[in-house]
């Protein structure tokens, strides 16, 4: 991978999507807008990251969760387009005190 990030915008966000594993007998689903990007270090030839932060996922069991996270680094679709995954737990809900792990991805561009 190229330490030279293609052409972009200086600044950029993504929709993104995810769900998290089955855990007591239920799972949630979520979506969002990431924050901007944050720079790695250039050495790290990895580019940028986003936050993600959703502060209730879908309430289907009587409660909810926050999603709070980082993207991986960008996933080059072309010199202009990515897109980039993201995972991590939820939470703790505070009706039981359990958690989810979840996994999800950007979409390359708004459409």
């Amino acid at each position: 991978m190229s330490a030279i990030i293609p052409n972009r915008a200086p600044f950029h966000e993504h929709i993104f999507i995810g769900s998290t594993v089955l855990t007591n007998g239920h799972e949630h689903s979520f979506s969002g807008v990431t924050g901007p990007e944050i720079l790695l270090p250039e050495c790290s030839g990895l580019g940028h990251i986003h936050e993600i932060h959703v502060t209730h996922c879908s309430f289907l069991f009587m409660h909810s969760h926050r999603v709070k996270g980082i993207t991986g680094p960008p996933i080059w679709l072309s010199e202009n387009e990515h897109y980039h995954t993201l995972d991590g737990m939820t939470e703790a809900c505070t009706a039981d005190e359990h958690v989810h792990s979840f996994s999800g991805m950007t979409r390359s561009r708004w459409e």
